[in-house]
């Protein structure tokens, strides 16, 4: 499997289905910075549930891929994700970096 040919940016979803329980979905919450730095090898994203949208606390609503689950922050390997499903909305992109900051200590 190949890395994707498109940069992947913060904001962006993108499905990995090379996973053991089937086909996941990863919001990315890594910075454009960071993607640009380490983009051949890894990025940092949280896992999105596909089957549901919901919100609540650490959970941000997806349109078109689910629900964001930002306590669930993992690296994933750039040549594991597939193909860009949806994208969270731009206003949200302060609120939920602040949540993440929020979560590991700023």
């Amino acid at each position: 499997m190949s890395a994707p040919v498109d940069r992947i940016r913060y904001g962006q979803v993108w499905v990995s289905r090379d996973e053991v329980l089937g086909a996941v979905n990863y919001l990315v919450v890594s910075s454009d910075v960071y993607n640009d730095a380490f983009g051949d090898r890894r990025i940092i994203a949280v896992e999105v549930d596909s089957r549901s949208v919901y919100e609540g606390t650490y959970r941000e609503p997806i349109i078109d891929a689910g629900t964001a689950m930002l306590d669930r922050i993992v690296w994933v390997a750039r040549t594991a994700l597939e193909e860009r499903v949806a994208e969270l909305h731009p206003h949200r992109h302060a609120a939920v970096a602040e949540q993440i900051r929020e979560l590991i200590g700023n």
